[in-house]
């Protein structure tokens, strides 16, 4: 049986949403954030490469590194925090329950 989990996330536009999630329902963070709260985010469909999905953690660590492409587009943008992560390099398993995130968008 299924375990739900849960996130918060944390809008442009300042609004907090939690949302339940399955493990692996979604390919990953950004398309959770895309289909359940209708955030026009990911322009470039999870490659790391736009940097429109860019979220900050608020609360909770995750332990896996970036990888190249993520650093690579992080590095492009003006409004990164020592916590900034792309919502499509972020799995929805067990490991983000309970996190917060904001979305930053690619400013």
């Amino acid at each position: 049986m299924d375990s739900f989990y849960h996130v918060t996330i944390i809008l442009l536009d300042g609004q907090s949403h939690q949302v339940e999630f399955r493990r692996h329902a979604y390919n990953n963070l950004m398309e959770l954030i895309v289909n359940e709260l209708y955030e026009n985010i990911g322009d470039c469909k999870g490659h790391a490469w736009c940097g429109t999905c860019h979220v900050e953690i608020t609360s909770g660590r995750l332990t896996e590194d970036k990888h190249r492409d993520e650093v690579m587009t992080l590095g492009k943008l003006t409004n990164t925090a020592a916590t900034s992560r792309l919502a499509c390099q972020i799995m929805t398993d067990e490991l983000i329950d309970g996190m917060v995130f904001r979305v930053l968008g690619d400013v």
